[in-house]
């Protein structure tokens, strides 16, 4: 015969898990984006900034940008994007 507080305390982790699985959803979908893309659309504003002050200093010659990084680890978590952005614009 089965043990019914067995079966009591299967039914309570399911609910607890629907229930976690629901509010992580909820959350995702009232937030939209993830504050590290927030973070990775103003480093690549900044990244941005520095071509067009370069291009301005450089106008009659060929624009050649090499890419140093930071010390912050920010440009590493933002990598993908950061191609993905300058990507497109060739």
């Amino acid at each position: 015969m089965p043990n019914p507080s067995r079966r009591k305390h299967r039914t309570w982790f399911i609910a607890w898990a629907l229930l976690c699985v629901a509010g992580l959803a909820a959350t995702e979908a009232l937030t939209g984006t993830s504050p590290a893309d927030t973070d990775c659309a103003d480093y690549i504003a900044d990244v941005e900034a520095r071509v067009a002050e370069q291009r301005t200093e450089n106008s009659d010659r060929a624009l050649v940008v090499t890419w140093a990084g930071t010390s912050s680890g920010q440009d590493g978590e933002c990598l993908d994007e950061l191609r993905e952005h300058f990507a497109a614009k060739n």
